[in-house]
């Protein structure tokens, strides 16, 4: 409604009663006033009764919702309601963390911190058993009799195979190094697997639990989905697989808007063989990253993602960006017109955080997008792919990140991973029906505390407007991949894991305590912060014990993040490991935590010249970009564990794979190199890549 015609209904409505002719024209500005005033009394209503719990105990085991307080936006939400769609026969297959049975509406969901799994009578509404499984299960898919339950877990690199009349688990298979989504063929009898670490897709035969074939790919492949036409054919399908971080784009700058791509992987079932590279383009938001989910409804696809903005200005609603990209598989290309800007406020009235699973209705008509750091299901209309709107935003419990829907559509199951709950939803009333415990925890108070802030945006003390998250640019603990343009100069965003170990931290050494990401949390983040009053300088008086948030985010930081798993090593590991000692490399990068930068002493005593940064952990080694601020006096060697994970290298980003950071003659580019031929070079990657917490230092025996 346009504002002449709302002001012409409040201007009328006191003597309407008293007119005997009224105009049609007025009758529909009558009745639209009175749908605005309804729509706003509901709005008022709904806000009012949400309310977040407080950040200070572990989950309930209640079974009802959890109390939530949701900043949502006061926004004119579209009133279509979802129509349930009539069951329709097969379907695609993707990795999820939850799923229902199509045979008898059983909900499977994973627990990761807690090892187990989790049955759900999804017509009951109650909980029927918890299998322990693992130690990190993170994915799973049903077959399409309902018979077996196969779940992959990435601590321990493994497929999982559960008998689901049972409820046992009947076999273990070694699959490979951080194995992330699984999904199958249409009759049931393959899976496809990604495994991150190995930057592999493995084919497994479900007949025989005989691995057939892996198929080298990109690195970091992630979520992963499988076609299905409905001729009951495997044969003719593709398989389409997400790789989690960006590419450097041909000719691109790095540390720029558009100096990175989005990438999808296509197999064909057929040959076993890839037969399309997607590419996913930058737009003015930024290139997509973080392509975490990867969903198919007949001849389209939907990617969740972060685009990442790392250029100047990098302020609050520049920097990081949800959205949902969408493939046209029949021309295995983007649709870019059909991208869902879900922080564009003109479309969907509110920024949100960290979008991690977009799953469609059986009839495709919506799209439901799980937002992780917003505690919220948003529900978009996709009638016209052109021209989506927004529904409805439905709040779940903490961090959700899957949804599965019962086979008509009519019912959805969020799995919260740090409520460790499930939230059930009706759909066709588009409301909460109920909140379900699904495992007890198992971190400590402070860790779990932690865990949730770190992973929430909601909360305005971590966030301005439910824009950006820590997870936002360290999912899981680790690294973007991308390098941010910083008060500071470029700066590649390192992994956190081990951070316990390897302070002081940042490039420049800027914090000797982890406590201090107080600064990033305001300054980054906008939030207004964790701890009350003046935060003291960087590397001043410490900020430990001035909250129990902050507190509790340094727990999580430093005791909470698992280091992921790496490759076996190759056969010249031997060669790579002596070349590593005579190049010199452990002058740097040497000791049991492969790097020389430690605390030289208590926090708030490593500045004694004030200029910021713990000035002897700093090494010069030629890396100094045009664009620094600071870093003339060198900068803090990062530890080379899981190194090979955590491409772009230096800094600045400006060397793409560990063999081009050799080759550059890195330690000592402009004077003397270091000594390594090309082949040299090669050897010594191949050794990079192989450091995880179990690779003995340089000073033990091989």
């Amino acid at each position: 409604m346009d504002c002449e015609k709302e002001m012409g209904y409040q201007d009328d409505t006191s003597r309407g009663h008293q007119m005997k002719r009224i105009s049609l024209k007025r009758n529909r500005v009558l009745f639209s006033g009175v749908i605005i005033s309804l729509i706003g009394t509901l709005l008022v209503l709904t806000y009012s009764n949400l309310f977040m719990p407080e950040i200070n105990a572990a989950p309930s085991k209640l079974l009802t919702p959890t109390p939530q307080t949701q900043y949502l936006p006061l926004i004119m939400q579209h009133s279509s309601t979802p129509v349930p769609p009539k069951p329709t026969g097969g379907g695609a297959s993707w990795s999820s963390p939850i799923a229902v049975s199509t045979v008898n509406e059983m909900v499977w969901a994973v627990n990761p911190d807690a090892g187990s799994i989790t049955v759900i009578d999804g017509e009951r509404l109650e909980k029927i058993t918890e299998i322990t499984v693992g130690q990190e299960p993170w994915n799973l898919v049903i077959s399409p009799d309902g018979q077996w339950v196969y779940v992959t877990d990435r601590a321990l690199g493994a497929l999982i195979v559960i008998d689901a009349q049972n409820r046992a688990v009947i076999k273990t298979l070694s699959i490979g190094p951080e194995v992330n989504g699984i999904a199958l063929s249409p009759t049931g009898e393959t899976a496809f697997i990604a495994v991150s670490s190995d930057a592999e897709v493995v084919i497994l035969n479900l007949r025989t639990y005989e691995i057939t074939e892996r198929i080298a790919v990109d690195p970091q492949p992630y979520a992963i989905a499988v076609t299905n036409d409905g001729d009951s054919r495997d044969d003719d399908e593709h398989v389409f697989v997400t790789h989690f971080q960006a590419f450097p784009q041909p000719d691109g700058i790095e540390a720029t808007d558009n100096g990175r791509v989005g990438r999808v992987t296509v197999l064909e079932t057929a040959s076993q063989t890839i037969s399309h590279q997607i590419i996913l383009s930058p737009d003015s938001h930024g290139f997509p990253n973080l392509l975490a989910g990867l969903t198919i409804h007949e001849n389209q696809a939907w990617i969740p993602h972060v685009r990442a903005a790392p250029d100047l200005p990098n302020n609050l609603t520049t920097t990081v960006f949800a959205a949902v990209v969408v493939l046209d598989l029949d021309l295995m290309a983007e649709a870019p017109a059909k991208r869902l800007l879900l922080n564009d406020q003109d479309i969907f009235g509110s920024p949100v955080n960290d979008p991690l699973a977009a799953i469609p209705a059986p009839d495709g008509q919506h799209l439901y997008v799980i937002l992780a750091g917003s505690d919220l299901v948003e529900v978009v209309d996709i009638a016209n792919p052109n021209q989506p709107q927004l529904t409805k935003f439905l709040p779940t419990g903490k961090n959700p990140r899957g949804l599965a829907l019962n086979p008509d559509g009519r019912r959805g199951y969020v799995l919260n991973y740090l409520s460790r709950s499930i939230t059930v939803l009706d759909l066709e009333n588009l409301m909460v029906m109920t909140e379900i415990p699904v495992t007890d925890e198992t971190l400590a108070p402070d860790i779990w505390r932690g865990k949730v802030l770190f992973n929430n945006a909601v909360n305005p003390k971590l966030s301005q407007g439910s824009w950006i998250s820590c997870a936002s640019c360290h999912p899981d603990g680790g690294s973007d991949g991308v390098t941010w343009m910083f008060p500071d100069g470029p700066r590649q965003t390192p992994p956190l894991w081990n951070t316990g170990q390897t302070g002081p931290w940042h490039w420049s050494a800027a914090l000797d305590e982890p406590q201090d990401v107080e600064e990033t949390v305001q300054i980054i983040q906008h939030g207004l912060g964790l701890a009350p009053g003046i935060d003291p300088p960087q590397l001043g008086a410490p900020n430990a014990a001035r909250s129990a948030d902050l507190d509790a985010m340094a727990a999580f930081i430093t005791q909470g993040i698992r280091v992921p798993n790496l490759p076996s090593p190759t056969a010249d590991y031997a060669a790579g490991r002596a070349l590593f000692q005579s190049a010199d490399c452990a002058v740097c990068h040497g000791g049991p935590t492969w790097t020389s930068s430690t605390m030289p002493g208590a926090a708030g005593t490593l500045d004694p010249d004030s200029n910021g940064m713990v000035d002897v952990v700093l090494r010069q080694v030629g890396t100094l970009n045009p664009r620094d601020i600071r870093g003339d006096t060198g900068f803090d060697p990062p530890s080379l564990l899981d190194v090979g994970l955590t491409a772009p290298y230096f800094h600045d980003g400006s060397m793409p794979s560990l063999e081009a950071l050799l080759t550059s003659g890195h330690p000592d580019p402009q004077g003397a190199g270091n000594g390594l031929n090309s082949e040299e070079a090669i050897i010594l990657a191949n050794f990079l890549r192989t450091i995880g917490l179990d690779t003995p230092s340089v000073d033990e025996a091989p």
